[in-house]
């Protein structure tokens, strides 16, 4: 069910959507957990996501960091979705405020969810205000990480198989959003579709992407890292 404290953005054929809504009931193929550099899920929204997931969530994610080691901040991975009615859970990792370049983090975690959306054919994605929980980021910085992110990646794709983003904001979080959404609103531009990437079908999994495909979203401190 969606929200009557909504906005809308058509892009062509797609849409980005935001409004007040529990993420665990968004209408869509994958929805983001934030999460720490080990994904030990302890509180907060993703231990809401875990409690209707079931344990296997956790298992998954722990199996993720004994074969690849703690995740580096800007970082996100995927794992099945359990008990809930996902194809995936999407694993994204921002940084606490204070250690800088918060919103630049914030927008290597979105791009790279919304990767593993394209890689894996997912049509649909939901996310959080990424980092304003347990990392206390200002909620403008993620409202404008998370527009800049979805903007420069289907401004990047003529054709593009995830249709549908949405947002789902706590009645706190609404007007902030709403405000930083109206402050950066742009048309994209069409451009040339990026090279297709197979991905064989894994309980969980990660990707290494290009620099073309991050072009002005990576620094020096996360030049290698898994989506």
């Amino acid at each position: 069910m969606t929200s009557k404290q909504s906005m809308n953005f058509q892009y062509g054929d797609r849409e980005l959507w935001l409004g007040t809504m529990d993420i665990l009931t968004a209408p869509v193929d994958a929805i983001v957990s934030p999460n720490n550099q080990d994904l030990l899920i302890k509180d907060g929204l993703a231990a809401q996501i875990l409690g209707k997931a079931g344990e296997q969530l956790q298992k998954d994610c722990q199996q993720l960091i004994a074969e690849h080691g703690a995740l580096e901040s800007g970082m996100a991975v995927f794992t099945e979705a359990g008990q809930l009615p996902y194809k995936a859970v999407i694993h994204a990792v921002a940084s606490p405020i204070g250690d800088g370049d918060e919103q630049k983090i914030i927008e290597l975690a979105v791009s790279r969810s919304l990767q593993l959306c394209e890689i894996n054919e997912w049509r649909s994605i939901a996310f959080p205000a990424i980092g304003t929980g347990e990392f206390r980021i200002p909620v403008e910085i993620s409202a404008q990480a998370l527009f800049k992110s979805i903007l420069s990646f289907w401004d990047a794709r003529h054709e593009c198989t995830l249709e549908k983003v949405m947002i789902c904001l706590t009645e706190e979080n609404l007007q902030p959003f709403f405000t930083a959404f109206r402050n950066e609103s742009t048309i994209p531009e069409d451009d040339s579709c990026p090279p297709s990437v197979d991905d064989d079908q894994e309980h969980v999994g990660f990707i290494e992407l290009s620099d073309e495909e991050t072009s002005g979203l990576e620094d020096d401190v996360n030049k290698d890292w898994f989506v």
